[in-house]
């Protein structure tokens, strides 16, 4: 009897666990993401500015791909800038304006600029500034309904 009741204890156990190893691994396969807003490149150039000396006009190219199956209405793309080059910038405002529809499974070429004040610098001290520009907040709008099943 007391045989039987650890035994009937064990395969509850197993079963349990056996039953949270299958809800964690659905967990870990929802992490993995199929659909989503990716960038496929960045480009990033430095050039000198026309009106004046002590300015470095920075401009960035990227693909953003719409990887899901829905269009996506692009609102505002805006670089996300270390402090130090934050501190530098000559306006603020660097935002991009696109409200642009994006379908589904298709990339948008995004290009923007920004200006530093670089007032001081030689060419390797602009160089050494390490001016990356990976990462953009992106703003997007998406109509969504609820799914209608025919029966």
């Amino acid at each position: 009897m007391k045989n039987q009741k650890h035994a009937m204890i064990l395969i509850f156990l197993l079963m349990i666990l056996a039953l949270s190893g299958c809800s964690s691994n659905s967990v870990k396969e929802d992490e993995i993401v199929e659909d989503g807003l990716n960038i496929n490149s960045i480009s990033i150039g430095l050039g000198g500015s026309e009106e004046d000396e002590g300015i470095t006009v920075v401009t960035y190219h990227f693909n953003l791909w719409n990887r899901t199956n829905t269009s996506i209405m692009l609102k505002t793309v805006e670089p996300i800038l270390g402090k130090d080059i934050q501190e530098r910038l000559i306006d603020r405002d660097i935002k991009l304006d696109i409200n642009k529809k994006v379908d589904g499974d298709s990339s948008e070429a995004l290009t923007g600029t920004f200006k530093l004040d670089t007032r001081g610098l030689d060419k390797e001290g602009i160089i050494n500034l390490n001016i990356n520009v990976n990462e953009y907040n992106v703003a997007i709008e998406q109509v969504i309904g609820m799914n209608e099943v025919n029966n």
